[in-house]
């Protein structure tokens, strides 16, 4: 119990962390609009029109990442690919996630599985310290019943990828050792064995794929 309470003390702080930014630059925006002899009012409704976008989108974004699912339920993945593609829209990260690899291809996964994507993506953005592209590719082998993939792929120059992250994916770390740096790792994995997942990574200089694979009849 103390260990879920301390993760979700630390998922809040998190989130507050991620969401000053665009709020406060609605408020600046919103003074500057009070302000006697303000000339520039074009320019500051531009400011909280798209920084009241950007904290809408992260707040969606979040909400899927860390907010309870049912047990049972196909995701919607064009939904979900908008919701990612809004969120990775203003930032230095460029996000692939095509049409083909959504349900109007034939792709079927549970809400489960997919909130286990997008935490995920937010393992792979914060390997992109200097930003770069990740890619999104999402399959099932062998027929409705197969097995079910998902690779979330990022590439770009400076790369940061935390020794104790592989070994908390690998169930090597102590939840004890869970700190602010390593959380979203704890979470993920911790989400992933909810739907008997398993979760391997491969790493590059210049790239890191993150591979989730459901066994054939996993419902999840």
């Amino acid at each position: 119990m103390l260990e879920d309470l301390r993760m979700a003390e630390l998922l809040c702080a998190r989130l507050c962390h991620d969401l000053t930014g665009p709020i406060g630059a609605v408020n600046n925006g919103a003074e500057f609009l009070s302000e006697e002899g303000f000339n520039l009012q074009n320019q500051a409704v531009e400011l909280i029109v798209s920084s009241a976008f950007s904290a809408v989108t992260r707040l969606q974004f979040y909400r899927m990442a860390y907010g309870a699912v049912k047990e049972r339920g196909e995701a919607n993945l064009s939904e979900q690919q908008k919701l990612a593609q809004d969120f990775f829209a203003d930032g230095k990260i460029t996000l692939d996630w095509p049409d083909s690899h959504t349900e109007s291809a034939g792709v079927s996964i549970s809400l489960k599985m997919s909130r286990l994507i997008f935490n995920l993506l937010i393992m792979s953005s914060a390997s992109l310290v200097r930003g770069g592209t990740i890619t999104v590719r999402i399959g099932q082998d062998g027929g409705p019943e197969g097995l079910k993939w998902a690779t979330v792929v990022s590439q770009g120059t400076g790369l940061k990828w935390e020794p104790q992250t592989e070994k908390i994916l690998a169930g090597e770390c102590l939840r004890e050792e869970m700190d602010p740096k390593n959380v979203q790792s704890f979470l993920t994995k911790r989400f992933a064995e909810d739907i008997s997942a398993k979760i391997d990574h491969t790493l590059t200089d210049t790239g890191l794929t993150l591979k989730l694979t459901l066994a054939a009849g996993n419902v999840n």
